[in-house]
């Protein structure tokens, strides 16, 4: 009998053993997060960042609040932060993502703040949230492009050359900055440092980058792991995302809140909010804490790249370590007074990689030639795009003012049409751009136009005499001779027009707007490299036709009844149908003005 009840007792005591360890792993398990249903108002923790070099440190909290519901399925948990610098400092742009822990759990990462707050009070993601939508999303592939989003560029100061049909959104869109705005809870701004950029074009294109939430500050290039120790990436330690490498650079700079295997989270809100994304991620430095009134930051340069950021979501970004992400080689060469060529890596992003080139080559440019007086610029940029064996180029000329940045404005709104495309996914191989700059203004204003004769017959040659007057210069003639067509309709009025490029943009759009719509990828290429050109003279005939335009499309053939119908019809898109000849004269100034005459076709 002794010996059942010994197995009895060593059974019960083996059952209570695997109780006891699976209480334990389960109580393991519990205590590495906490969902925001456990938390209440007063409980106190610690959070981690860096405020000086690689090395982390704690601050304190104290809950305040969960605000559920915050935003759309999203909660809020709202804390105030103290100790270190945070006294003095308030809320420090670079403290996105800094885990915060509550009982040695993690609740989340520091991601909001007020705009002027005088306290240090902070909204934190939950962790839970950061996980659901970080990490159950499969990795990108590196050759996969980006979510489409629209691109504007800073305000372009006028000069006395009209802006083209391109430029027209270019300027800027006022907004009334009233005092109950000022206080409102935004993520935390993160700092973007750059170095080899010049202080005046920071400041020019700041709007630009703030629009994306980033915080542009003028830095020092990449840190060396050598002179600033081992930087590991843990919870706490500061992260990276690489925008430019090489002669320029940029980082934007945040904190890392988990790291789960070889996976990264950080941030605990969007970067660019891309969705999937492929950008270099990297250890940091922080070098101090700048404290100001406005927006405290965290002076910082990255260190070495460590993985690739896949994942820029609603409530942070996520990346993977040892992973590397491919970025697009450009060079920039700037021919004037001196001749330099520059040359760096660039993030491959829709959104981004226009306004990071257009910050590029304004400074290249500043940091070669003069800022004011008159200038004749050059432009052509090179792009090789992944699945093409010819690169696209975009070229133009400019007269350019007291550094407008009307020119490189100009380009770069047209590269931006390429990677904002909506027909296809772009990947950019190489970008090499030349910039070629004049201490002169080589303008010449359109004067006068003459024809050969005032009447003509179908198949006739119409000679066209325009009279050009550059500036301190003699006039002078350029001429060009345009053929009649044979079914032009007797008794027709034709006019023939002498214009710039702005204004024979502006002609195609509100003649044959059908035209210039690309369709396809295709013709969009066709369309950027054809784009009419500031130094080429246009003269133009518009020929009237049988015939009537639908949304744009010529019909030409229609029966007379249906074109009697149609004629009269109240239906919108419907126009005459007309044809254009064009000559396009090639010469050494930018032209400027339009002049018109009329001929009549002979019965």
């Amino acid at each position: 009998m002794r010996t059942p009840i010994r197995l009895y007792l060593l059974a019960v005591l083996a059952l209570l053993f695997v109780g006891i360890t699976a209480g334990k792993t389960s109580f393991a398990v519990r205590k590495e997060t906490m969902d925001v249903d456990e938390i209440v108002p007063g409980m106190k923790g610690y959070g981690k960042t860096v405020f000086n070099g690689t090395q982390i440190e704690t601050f304190q909290v104290e809950v305040l609040g969960v605000l559920k519901n915050f935003d759309v399925k999203s909660n809020m948990i709202l804390i105030k932060m103290s100790g270190g610098p945070l006294e003095q400092s308030g809320i420090i742009s670079g403290m996105s993502g800094s885990p915060v822990y509550i009982d040695n759990r993690l609740i989340g990462a520091v991601a909001y703040g007020w705009n002027f707050a005088k306290e240090p009070i902070a909204g934190v993601t939950p962790i839970l949230e950061m996980k659901n939508s970080l990490l159950d999303v499969p990795p990108q592939e590196k050759d996969a492009s980006f979510s489409s989003a629209d691109w504007e560029i800073p305000p372009t100061p006028k000069n006395s050359m009209e802006l083209s049909p391109q430029d027209a959104f270019l300027q800027p869109q006022v907004t009334e900055d009233r005092p109950f705005n000022n206080i409102k809870l935004t993520p935390i701004m993160s700092p973007m440092f750059v170095s080899g950029i010049a202080g005046d074009v920071l400041q020019n294109l700041q709007p630009l980058f703030t629009g994306h939430g980033l915080y542009p500050l003028q830095g020092g290039s990449s840190v060396s792991s050598a002179s600033a120790g081992a930087a590991k990436l843990a919870p706490g330690a500061s992260m990276a995302a690489v925008l430019i490498r090489g002669d320029f650079n940029a980082a934007v700079v945040g904190t890392v809140t988990y790291i789960e295997n070889d996976l990264v989270m950080g941030f605990g809100h969007p970067f660019l909010h891309t969705g999937s994304t492929d950008m270099p991620l990297a250890s940091a430095y922080v070098y101090a804490i700048l404290s100001s009134q406005s927006n405290s930051v965290k002076m910082a340069s990255p260190l070495e790249v460590i993985g690739r950021i896949t994942q820029d979501r609603k409530s942070g970004v996520a990346g993977v370590l040892g992973e590397s992400s491919k970025m697009t080689p450009c060079s920039v060469e700037v021919e004037g007074s001196q001749k330099f060529n520059y040359h760096f890596d660039i993030v491959n992003n829709k959104q981004l990689t226009p306004s990071l080139l257009l910050m590029v080559m304004q400074s290249a440019v500043l940091s070669t030639e003069r800022k004011s007086g008159e200038k004749s610029v050059r432009i052509t940029l090179s792009v090789h795009i992944d699945g093409y064996d010819k690169p696209v180029v975009i070229e133009n000329v400019f007269y350019d003012m007291d550094q407008s940045w009307l020119s490189i404005n100009h380009i770069i709104q047209t590269f931006a049409m390429i990677t904002n495309n909506q027909f296809q996914k772009v990947r950019l191989n190489q970008i090499d751009v030349k910039i070629k700059i004049l201490d002169n203004r080589q303008t010449a204003y359109i004067e006068a136009i003459r024809v050969d004769k005032k009447s003509v017959k179908p198949g006739d040659t119409l000679q066209v005499d325009v009279q050009l007057k550059p500036f301190t210069g003699e006039s002078i003639y350029q001429t060009a001779s345009i053929l009649i067509p044979e079914d032009v309709p007797p008794g027709s009025i034709l006019s023939v027009t002498a214009c710039d490029s702005t204004y024979g943009q502006s002609l195609n759009m509100s003649r044959a707007a059908g035209k210039h719509l690309p369709t396809n990828f295709e013709q969009l290429l066709h369309y950027v490299e054809n784009m009419e050109r500031n130094n080429r003279l246009q003269v133009r005939v518009l020929l009237p036709k049988k015939g009537l335009t639908y949304k744009g499309e010529g019909f030409p053939s229609l029966p007379p009844s249906m074109l009697s119908i149609m004629s009269v019809s109240n239906q919108s898109g419907i126009g005459p149908l007309f044809d254009e000849e064009i000559v396009r004269v090639p010469t050494r100034y930018v032209i400027m003005g339009n002049q018109s005459v009329s001929v009549v076709v002979k019965q």
